[in-house]
């Protein structure tokens, strides 16, 4: 049995090495990709305030942000010199620390949902930025507004089907990704992101098991109304192991 994860293998982390220790054999089929804005120009101003200290937290939701933000110039040591940053999650934190910070950032301790995390979030004034994904929508933003902050918020990146723009991708081109047509009945697909939810249920391969990583996919799967066979307890590689044996 194979697993599928339907992200790039530029993506790959502690999910991906951990599958791996427990000695299931991985496959990559990305179903979307992400590509910079046409207009960079934001970005570009969002990086230089950063670097002047023009904010007084920085929120990061998602890794792609921070590549997006070092592919433009981004230092994030310079940044936490003045700045408080602030992430939603350890895998965020993770791609934060590969890029040089040396503080430790701010993170729920508990529910990582936009509810949960704006729960938790400290309450302004302040000026805060936010970068995020085209696709993350408003919730965050409107949150933070209300709980007393001035928000800068910056599109960072569009999410699209895979593959984007050549001369927009964030992320080189790559190989060992598998199409849908490389994929049998013996494989279990693990859908990454309600993007990649959306995206599989326009694919219609037949698999033998088809699973989530935390609830927003789950949610975003449940309205195309798609059939999966569970939802990882934890968006980890226990997690998704634990679901997987449950189907050998």
């Amino acid at each position: 049995m194979r697993i599928i994860l339907t992200r790039q293998p530029a993506q790959a982390g502690r999910i991906e090495a951990g599958l791996q220790q427990l000695g299931h054999h991985i496959g990559y089929l990305p179903l979307t990709d992400f590509q910079y804005p046409q207009d960079t120009e934001a970005l570009d101003e969002l990086v230089a305030g950063l670097h002047a200290g023009a904010w007084n937290k920085l929120l990061l939701t998602s890794p792609n942000t921070i590549r997006v933000l070092i592919a433009r110039g981004w230092q994030p040591a310079v940044t936490e010199r003045d700045t408080t940053i602030a992430v939603t999650g350890p895998g965020t934190a993770r791609v934060l620390y590969d890029y040089g910070a040396l503080k430790t950032p701010w993170m729920p301790k508990s529910d990582a949902s936009a509810a949960g995390i704006l729960e938790q979030f400290p309450a302004g004034p302040g000026m805060l930025a936010l970068p995020q994904g085209a696709a993350a929508g408003d919730a965050m933003r409107t949150g933070l507004t209300q709980r007393g902050w001035e928000v800068t918020h910056v599109v960072a990146y569009h999410t699209v089907d895979y593959p984007a723009q050549a001369e927009l991708a964030l992320m080189p081109t790559q190989s060992g990704i598998l199409e849908p047509a490389d994929l049998n009945t013996d494989d279990v697909v693990v859908l990454t992101a309600p993007s990649a939810a959306r995206r599989w249920a326009a694919i219609g391969v037949e698999v033998h098991a088809v699973i989530a990583i935390g609830q927003p996919t789950r949610r975003a799967a449940c309205e195309t109304g798609m059939t999966l066979a569970a939802t990882a307890v934890s968006p980890d590689a226990a997690g998704i192991a634990a679901v997987v044996d449950t189907l050998e």
